[in-house]
Order: C-alpha cells, then sequence, then structure tokens
C-alpha cells in the first residue's frame, strides 16, 4: 500500500504530539518538540510577489533529520491492527500487508476486512491512500492452483500482479528469481559500461572506484535472497565484462587466476561471504550441535542442518547458509565477528569461486 506524495504533508501536530506522550516523551523533551513543530509560518512566491504569511497546523518539515523519524512516530501503531494470520510491515510511506491464506478457502473476507480497517485508520490519522500505486500479489508455489479470489479496496477491485518490487528487491509470485535476475542484469550492463567508459578516460584506480560504488554496490544488494538463482550465471558473465574493462582485457581472457590478483570477489563468491557473514552475526538465531548433547565432541560449534519439506526454503540462503557455515575449521568459528569477516573475505578473494558447487566441493581446509 502506497501513501500519497504529500504524506509528510498530512501528519496533524496534536495527534503527533499525542502519540510522542503516548510513548513516553513527556515534559521539557516534549514541550522542545511541540514549539519545533507549531507556529511555522509558510508564504507563497511567484515572480517576486510574496503571499500573507498561514500559520501550519500540519506537515511534518521535510529536508530535516527529525522529519523522516517523525513520520515514523505518527504511523507506527498501525501494525497493532495486524492479527495472527496476517502482519504489516512499514518502511517510510510504504506500508505492506501480509497474509496466511489457505489455498482451499473461497472466501478472502478476513483480508478484505483487514484492507477496509487499515484504510479507516489512514482516514483517521489524515493520511491518504494512492489507490493506482497499491499492488496485490499472491504467493504461491509453481502449478499450484488456488480458487479465484477478489481483493477490494475502497471498494475497488485490486488487480493481481505477476511480480512487485519490494525495497528494491523484485518478488515473483510464483517464488522465483528471473524476474529479479533480469532488471538486475539490466541495471549492471549500464553499470559494466559505465566502467568501460571510465577506464578509457581515467586511470585503473578510478575504474575500480567506479566497479565498487557503482557495479559492485548494486550487485551485491540483496544477493542473500536472490544469490542462489538459477539464472545468476548472467550477472557473473556481467561481472567479468565489468572487471576485464578495468583491466584492458579481451573478451576470451580467462579471469580464474586474475580476480584473486585483482582484490574482486566473484559474484558466487559475494553470496558464499553473505551467507557466512549472516551466520555469524545471528548465529543465537541457530541451533548448533553442542545444544543438542552435552559430549564435548570437536565438533560443538557447528550447526544442526533443520529438516524442510520444501525444496524451495532447503535452497534458500535458509538452508544454504547452514552448509556454507559448517564447512569452515573450527578456528574460524571461534574468532570473533571483525576477524571472522578479514579471514572468510581474504579466503573467499583467494578461492575465486567460480560456482556455488566450487565451494560445496573443495575438499582443502582454509587454514
Amino acid at each position: 500500500m502506497k501513501l500519497s506524495k504529500i504524506a509528510f504533508d498530512c501528519v496533524q501536530h496534536e495527534t503527533l504530539v499525542r502519540k510522542l506522550h503516548h510513548y513516553g516523551i513527556q515534559g521539557v523533551a516534549l514541550d522542545l518538540m511541540s514549539n519545533y513543530l507549531r507556529d511555522r509560518i509558510q508564504k507563497v512566491d511567484v515572480n517576486g510577489k510574496r503571499s500573507n504569511g498561514s500559520v501550519m497546523k500540519i506537515v511534518v518539515p521535510q529536508g530535516s533529520i527529525l522529519g523522516p523519524f517523525l513520520f515514523l512516530i505518527y504511523i507506527n501503531d498501525l501494525p497493532y491492527l495486524a492479527k495472527d494470520k496476517h502482519g504489516i510491515v512499514l518502511f517510510a510511506d510504504d506500508t505492506s500487508l501480509t497474509f496466511k491464506i489457505n489455498r482451499r478457502e473461497l472466501a478472502f473476507d478476513d483480508v478484505n476486512n483487514s484492507l477496509a480497517k487499515v484504510v479507516q485508520w489512514f482516514e483517521a490519522n489524515n493520511l491518504v491512500l494512492n489507490g493506482k500505486k497499491t499492488k496485490c500479489i499472491k504467493f504461491t508455489l509453481p502449478n499450484v492452483k488456488h480458487v479465484k479470489t477478489t481483493v477490494l479496496l475502497n471498494n475497488e477491485e485490486l488487480k493481481l500482479e505477476d511480480t512487485t518490487v519490494f525495497l528494491g528487491i523484485t518478488l515473483d509470485s510464483k517464488l522465483q528469481w528471473g524476474p529479479h535476475v533480469n532488471n538486475l542484469s539490466n541495471r549492471l550492463s549500464s553499470a559494466a559500461y559505465a566502467v568501460k567508459k571510465i577506464r578509457h578516460m581515467t586511470d585503473v584506480e578510478t575504474a575500480r572506484l567506479v566497479y565498487f560504488s557503482y557495479f559492485h554496490s548494486i550487485m551485491s544488494y540483496g544477493i542473500l535472497l536472490w544469490g542462489n538463482a538459477a539464472d545468476i550465471s548472467t550477472i557473473f558473465v556481467l561481472q567479468k565484462r565489468a572487471v576485464r574493462s578495468i583491466y584492458k582485457m579481451g573478451p576470451r581472457e580467462s579471469l580464474r587466476d586474475k580476480f584473486k590478483d585483482f582484490k574482486i570477489m566473484t559474484v558466487y563468491s559475494q553470496y558464499i561471504f553473505e551467507n557466512l557473514m549472516y551466520v555469524h552475526k545471528n548465529i543465537s538465531k541457530f541451533k548448533k550441535k553442542c545444544d543438542c548433547n552435552n559430549l564435548n565432541i570437536r565438533s560443538k560449534n557447528k550447526l544442526t542442518v533443520q529438516y524442510t519439506r520444501l525444496h524451495k526454503i532447503h535452497n534458500s540462503f535458509k538452508g544454504n547458509c547452514i552448509q556454507f557455515y559448517n564447512k569452515l575449521p573450527i578456528d574460524i568459528l571461534e574468532m570473533s565477528l571483525k576477524k571472522f569477516k578479514v579471514c572468510i573475505k581474504r579466503k573467499l578473494i583467494e578461492k575465486s569461486y567460480y560456482s556455488i558447487k566450487d565451494y560445496v566441493n573443495d575438499k582443502k581446509a582454509w587454514v
């Protein structure tokens, strides 16, 4: 659900102050925030003619550090409308509603009732919902048939989309990463071209800087989610094109040994890196073998592989990250986060994996 462009301009000061008080901001701090918001005067200047000032009773000052924070406070109570079968995810002026629906259920009354309550909440808080930019998508496994459903927003039927973009990631209704990889390929093709043009005009170091700030940042964004896509090889081809441009290499020259010399991780190594970092940062969320028995075994820091019924989950980062992590030597697993990051980054650059299987089948210990 997408709010209108004027979302920040619809925040009522009195309502915001009440919510700040509810969240524990009181006394002098609340008075300071109230004075920051109130008695702001707005004027219009057209061709040198300025209108009389008007005191604004709404609007969160945009362009300020406090602006986004105050807006998030303003909409923070919206998720309390969520029930057991659905949830609400907030990100700035984007609101996402998620529902768990049994495919055999004929009625979508719960979905429509929840949407009606959310719309009612927006209206009560003086916020305007942009119906044209509000999208509806139903996630399901391929070849699974669902009953025909109708989702209504303000008594108008929402069209079911095949794909949607959420925080820069293209999500497919069939839980496949093909559409995202296609969109990403177009962006990376432009980035690779930019690296090539920059290299013609500058030196290697400048081209490397453009590569990491432009190409690499786009390639690595969200790779933890889509990095095991079947057609990731398309991304690897574009990466090699960009790297060859930096060092003015021919299209047929091999890069297998050059990635190590250039200190650049392949897209596969980058995916493995993100998985390993995710586990090490969130190790408390995983079960270790030592949690399952009291024996003082050498592999006590290895993780327990969780059984999953669906291949989709097993093949996602939730399944891969445990497999990747358990391949590491014990001494690396026991490192602090800072040392762990430096170590695996150095090793992944040295290995320069050309596929996920290269890592999984690598019998040599990381010593």
